[in-house]
């Protein structure tokens, strides 16, 4: 006899749940499984199961920056207009 209580079963969403319970596309959250940057399995042809917990880490170690960025160099003020 097998003992599973030990086994801890994670939590799996497609890639719309992933999307909905994150608040984020389903692009992104595409993106994030395929590139490994989060946990996932592909279930037959063409569906992708995300694991919650992977991207909730994820998400809870990302950060923005808040260096000053100076974009006066990218656009610069004095453009002309053709008419």
């Amino acid at each position: 006899m097998k003992n599973y209580n030990l086994f801890i079963k994670p939590t799996m969403l497609t890639v719309k749940e992933t999307a909905e319970e994150f608040q984020i596309s389903q692009y992104y959250a595409r993106q994030l499984a395929l590139s490994g940057t989060v946990k996932a399995v592909r279930i037959g042809k063409g569906k992708i199961l995300i694991n919650a917990e992977s991207v909730a880490e994820y998400f809870s170690n990302a950060y923005i920056t808040t260096s000053p960025v100076d974009h006066r160099e990218e656009f610069p003020v004095n453009i002309q207009m053709e008419r």
